[in-house]
């Protein structure tokens, strides 16, 4: 079922939250399970950055977290 429009946009930010949370846990997960494989990650955490930065920029204009 369709949410009305106003709900959709409320619900959008907190969305981009969990999917951030979700692609960072798993990108941790991955980095650290290839690093005990002793694979060069150095791409990876590189990613992972950018993506936490990510995750900060969207937290910083959620407006509940002021």
């Amino acid at each position: 079922m369709l949410q009305p429009v106003d709900d959709r946009s409320a619900n959008s930010g907190s969305d981009v939250l969990e999917s951030l949370e979700r692609r960072l846990a798993d990108g941790y997960a991955r980095i650290e399970a290839a690093r005990q494989l002793g694979q060069d990650v150095s791409a990876w955490e590189a990613f992972w950055i950018q993506l936490l930065h990510q995750y900060e920029a969207a937290v910083d204009d959620f407006p509940e977290a002021a």
